[in-house]
């Protein structure tokens, strides 16, 4: 007779349970293979700083839920494979401190439990808006905030917790911040710079494809900021501390913001996050119809922020481009694919050249579905890449990945 008490305490513990994919949900394929992605590269050059002047680095992770930031700063890829074969660049080892601050008891309690027996993990609540006592344990080399957590703070909140910072690092400090985005294709509602400076913002995606309505509880107020404003904040906490301030920004999910599928600030939904979900998943082909980005809505809001507007269309432009392209190449229309590559400017060229190899030389790829299982997920890097490749943040992503560096006194 086989024993079964093992599988049955698996099964009991959910082990067996049903796969259901990352095509929705807070842990999507978009979150692991594009903003988790987008964010790493944003702190890795800051780690690997810090890590060549000290050896061992001292972080804060401002609401830091329960503890997600760990894993994600000992998850760093390396950008190329070193001798010694290191696989991240920050080993556990090397982290003297780990900090996390969350407003949430219930969180900070959840990061103890996650992280018993470490003794270089603390956690601490907190209010960040008021509370600044954290910054008790430091000095701290790295300070970050991911997934919009302190667009949670008003203006005259954030620059009063970035100038307790100053005033209690005498050494170079980087804090990277990630903010909702005010010109986001998402929320053109919000584009008017007259609008208040908290607005609504709702988390009814969680639930989707069931529903979009959020409930009361789902429902909290933040603050969305421009490029502009990031860059002025910095001035003027440099004005206020009398410490140099560097001001680095970029554009996070452009097209694939949450609220992209939903439309329920824009009352035109687009399934373009819900494809790219289909791409990163190697058992779907994907839509490449349903691929197509159609901006046209936002032509009312031209006018108020032209700039933003263009970035947004040339961006979709460029984007859709390459949906273009994949139909002409997976259709094997050879002069039409030759076209696109001959009229693009460098940086699509090249891509769509390795997508044509990869199309050329499917028969050495033994999978199955070759467009599901290789084209597909190399299509929605590429799409990926090209919003890394953007310059300097306008605010017209979901969110913006901003660096900012307080030097020494």
């Amino acid at each position: 007779m086989v024993k079964t008490e093992f599988f049955d305490i698996a099964a009991r513990q959910g082990f067996y349970g049903l796969e259901k994919g990352g095509l929705f949900g807070k842990k999507d394929n978009v979150r692991k293979y594009w903003e988790d992605i987008s964010i790493k590269i944003t702190i890795r050059d800051c780690i690997n700083g810090a890590l060549k002047e000290k050896g061992k680095i001292r972080v804060a992770d401002l609401g830091c839920g329960s503890g997600e930031g760990y894993e994600l700063i000992t998850h760093l890829p390396v950008e190329s494979h070193p001798e010694n074969n290191k696989d991240f660049v920050l080993r556990e080892e090397e982290i003297e401190l780990y900090l996390g601050v969350d407003i949430s008891a219930g969180m900070i309690e959840a990061g103890k439990r996650n992280y018993e027996g470490r003794k270089n993990v603390e956690f601490l609540q907190g209010d960040l808006s008021s509370d600044h006592s954290f910054l008790e344990r430091g000095p701290f080399d790295i300070i970050f905030s991911t997934y919009s957590s302190p667009s949670h703070l008003t203006k005259a909140e954030l620059i009063n917790l970035l100038s307790k910072i100053a005033e209690t690092h005498t050494d170079e400090t980087v804090v990277i911040l990630d903010l909702f985005a005010k010109y986001s294709p998402e929320w053109p509602c919000y584009w008017d710079k007259n609008i208040p400076e908290m607005n609504e913002y709702n988390m009814s995606w969680l639930y989707l494809p069931e529903r979009k309505k959020p409930a009361a509880s789902e429902v909290y107020m933040v603050k969305y900021w421009s490029g502009d404003q990031v860059r002025e904040l910095g001035s003027e906490l440099s004005g206020q501390t009398d410490r140099t301030v560097t001001v680095t920004v970029r554009d996070r999910s452009l097209l694939i913001g949450r609220h992209i599928d939903t439309g329920f600030y824009n009352n035109y939904p687009l399934p373009l996050r819900y494809q790219v979900n289909r791409l990163f998943d190697r058992d779907f082909r994907g839509d490449f119809q349903k691929l197509l980005a159609d901006t046209s809505f936002l032509e009312p809001y031209r006018a108020v922020t032209p700039d933003v507007y263009n970035r947004i269309k040339s961006y979709a432009d460029d984007w859709n481009t390459f949906i273009l392209y994949t139909r002409a190449l997976i259709g094997r229309n050879d002069a039409e694919v030759a076209g696109y590559i001959e009229t693009s400017r460098e940086f699509l060229a090249e891509e769509m050249k390795m997508l044509a190899w990869l199309v050329r030389n499917s028969p050495r790829f033994p999978v199955v579905d070759f467009l599901a299982s290789i084209y597909s997920p190399q299509l929605a890097a590429v799409l990926r890449n090209l919003e890394l490749s953007l310059p300097d943040g306008a605010g017209c992503g979901h969110g913006m990945m901003c660096s900012i560096v307080i030097g020494r006194e």
